[in-house]
């Protein structure tokens, strides 16, 4: 099967797609004795598009290349690493329609948002390009500027990587960890989730088509078990995760006995909007809409509580509801529909999202002072995993409930009326999960009272959410440790060497009498 062939059967929904086998070592290989089989499920209607096997020998065949072609990859020059991206920035631009199509067949992914995580990946890979080694050489500036002299630093790759593709964001994910494994100069296994599977061909396929190193990029295709197999190799020195939280506890378990192991893991996050008394409405509305239902809520970064300056309560609530009614929900994977016709959200990933979004809908309902929009499941022909969005207000918080405490990932907003910043931002502060939280209001107020907030990204009249593929830190404790991200995570695959040769240090020595008289 060749990239075009691949193409060609999207374009015309030739669904399920012939699967080529695993990408190891450069080429497509079959699996030899599959003992699973999985598939990846369109959204929009639960049709199969592409069925894979899983099987052992072909992961330890990923293992072991990527083992024996670390130390020849690690010492290729930065600029070649760079050339690297470079040749993958373009064939995504090349194909950007068809990455569009398959984050809107597979992911459930709007036209808009599609189109959208292709331009910040390919504004991601031209960053990386145009400041590598800009960035190497400040994250070698602590030793540079030093006391020590006559050193020369160098950054040398800790090893093979593996990396898992999550559902909701698989293109600008993959971006991500693609980018800092090679200016890292580690070798890269991408494991996909089974909502993943297509995507991750093609960036597969664009490897092969741009005869990028195969140390570069391996593609294993299966599920979270079959990447468990992976990381239980201790040859495996660093791994990228977002997911759950659970599966972030199993992977630190998995590398108790992995010493040397670099873990970079984020998972969910339950992330807040104020909504000041200098406030916007309008604006206020906007960041909330975009940040609570892009990507239909499934991301670690999406809105979930927002906390209103009482005054303005009344006002907002009339906006937020009538906006939120307004979204219209629907199939995303239907290209031939006429701009105006295209939803705003998508479906849900999958039944069991679903079903656990209309749980926690009855325990809002019962903690709830109003419910604003009681979310429901949205009968399509289609079959699909369609909710529209819900609105809560709640008088008293309790971030211990089962409904207020929990990261739903789902398009659902609980709001909250204050009348002092700090105690709002005190009940904001409860979560251990936050990765960002976002003010609406006057840029002077968030600036003094800064030093109170605990979670790490503080977004300005912004939507919580990524504009571009990043926020610039993960989130807060078991959400991600405050963890750079974006190329930064280089650093984390990276380990400091230096060679040291000062000339005062040298004379002391030739005139140190370590000689008896």
């Amino acid at each position: 099967m060749q990239l075009q062939d691949f193409v060609s059967q999207i374009e015309n929904r030739q669904f399920p797609l012939n699967w080529p086998g695993q990408w190891v070592a450069g080429r497509w290989l079959p699996a030899k004795r599959p003992n699973a089989f999985k598939a990846s499920l369109n959204p929009n209607n639960g049709e199969k598009l592409v069925e894979i096997g899983i099987d052992k020998e072909t992961l330890v065949n990923a293992i072991d290349f990527a083992s024996k072609e670390q130390a020849a990859f690690g010492q290729l020059d930065l600029t070649k690493r760079l050339e690297i991206l470079a040749k993958f920035r373009q064939a995504l631009l090349d194909y950007q329609n068809v990455a569009e199509l398959i984050l809107r067949i597979e992911a459930g992914k709007p036209q808009w948002e599609s189109s959208e995580d292709v331009r910040s990946s390919a504004n991601y890979l031209t960053w990386a390009i145009e400041h590598g080694e800009e960035l190497f050489a400040n994250l070698t500036q602590p030793l540079a500027a030093g006391p020590h002299r006559g050193i020369k630093v160098e950054l040398r790759p800790i090893g093979v990587t593996a990396a898992y593709l999550p559902f909701s964001t698989p293109l600008t994910s993959f971006i991500y960890y693609f980018t800092a494994s090679v200016l890292a100069g580690c070798p890269l296994i991408l494991s996909s989730s089974t909502h993943a599977l297509m995507i991750s061909m093609l960036f597969a396929f664009l490897a092969e088509q741009q005869n990028i190193p195969a140390a570069a990029l391996q593609v294993v295709f299966g599920n979270f078990s079959s990447f468990k197999q992976v990381i239980a190799d201790k040859r495996v020195q660093a791994i990228l995760y977002t997911g759950s939280r659970e599966h972030c506890d199993s992977i630190r378990i998995e590398s108790r006995l992995a010493v040397p192991r670099q873990l970079v893991l984020q998972s969910g996050g339950k992330n807040a909007v104020i909504v000041h008394s200098s406030a916007n409405i309008e604006d206020a509305v906007r960041c909330v809409t975009y940040g609570a239902l892009k990507t239909s809520g499934q991301r670690c970064t999406s809105t979930s509580r927002v906390f209103v300056y009482r005054s303005l309560m009344p006002e907002f609530c009339e906006a937020i509801t009538a906006a939120f009614r307004s979204i219209k929900v629907g199939r995303t994977d239907l290209w031939d529909q006429p701009t105006r016709e295209q939803p705003f959200m998508g479906p849900l990933y999958s039944e069991k999202a679903v079903d656990k979004f209309l749980r926690f809908q009855t325990m809002a309902n019962r903690e709830s002072s109003t419910t604003l929009l009681w979310g429901q499941a949205v009968e399509e022909s289609s079959g699909g995993f369609f909710v529209s969005p819900s609105l809560h207000y709640l008088r008293s918080f309790d971030n211990n409930s089962a409904y207020q405490g929990n990261i739903l990932f789902s398009p659902d907003v609980a709001i909250y009326e204050y009348d002092i910043l700090d105690a709002a931002i005190d009940q904001i502060n409860t979560t251990d999960a936050s990765f960002s939280v976002s003010f609406i209001g006057d840029p002077a107020v968030l600036e003094a009272r800064r030093g109170l907030f605990l979670a790490p990204n503080l977004m300005l009249n912004t939507p919580t959410v990524e504009i571009e593929a990043t926020l610039p830190l993960g989130g807060r404790l078991q959400s991600g440790h405050h963890r750079f991200h974006g190329p930064g995570t280089a650093l984390y695959l990276c380990y400091p060497q230096v060679i040291s040769h000062d000339p005062e240090a040298y004379s002391m020595i030739c005139s140190w009498p370590w000689k008896a008289n």
